[in-house]
């Protein structure tokens, strides 16, 4: 990025026109669909112009990718961080697991978007591996769960269990994130995602009391 866009979108003004672009590009995306929606339709929504959204993103693509790429570059970040991080493995999880709740419930607009071009019909959307993300989320629970074995906080035989376990944190993590998409208000919030998933990783660890590090207040 050259040094004069730098400063350009640094000042307030600047910001302000790139958040308005992205703000309309979103809501048009998820009404009428990637294909449906125009440049036209697009800057007319923001109060801009034209110029202003090729100069800052270069196209329609371009727009879409910038919506895409900072939720999903701090979901890499979360995931990227959470081997790193000092505790026993419910600590762990359960920090992940907060975090991605909290970042998909403040991008749930992004979230709405992604979930229809991932699960939906195809709308023409310029390609993004989305099953990358997933793929990196089961490689790090299942990480922490074979990393909870060794440490004797996780009952688990065999490989084949780490990884029926992992699908269960996952399910868990699913099924939670997915309600906030409802058209009803959601039952579930991020303090009932902590007791799920401190109720599972208790029975992930039988009677093995004193290796469990799931705090009393999640239950």
């Amino acid at each position: 990025m050259s040094k004069r866009k730098q400063e350009r979108i640094d000042s307030p003004e600047e910001h302000a026109a790139r958040r308005r672009l992205l703000r309309a590009a979103l809501e048009l995306f998820m009404k009428k669909g990637y294909a449906a929606t125009s440049v036209r339709e697009i800057v007319d929504a923001a109060g801009l112009t034209k110029p202003v959204l090729y100069y800052y993103f270069g196209s329609k693509e371009g727009i879409y990718f910038e919506l895409m790429r900072e939720p999903f570059e701090r979901l890499g970040d979360i995931l990227d961080q959470a081997t790193r991080q000092e505790g026993g493995f419910c600590e762990k999880i359960i920090r992940i697991f907060d975090l991605i709740f909290a970042l998909f419930t403040e991008r749930i607009g992004e979230a709405r978007l992604m979930y229809s071009i991932y699960y939906g019909p195809p709308q023409g959307a310029p390609f993004i591996d989305f099953e990358a993300y997933h793929r990196k989320i089961r490689e790090v629970i299942l990480h922490l769960i074979k990393e909870g074995v060794a440490r004797g906080e996780v009952n688990a035989a065999n490989d084949r269990e780490c990884l029926d376990w992992m699908w269960v944190l996952i399910g868990a993590l699913n099924v939670i994130l997915e309600e906030q998409l409802c058209q009803a208000p959601p039952t579930m919030n991020g303090e009932g995602l902590s007791r799920i998933v401190s109720l599972v990783i208790r029975g992930m660890g039988g009677m093995n009391h004193e290796k469990r590090d799931c705090p009393d207040d999640h239950a």
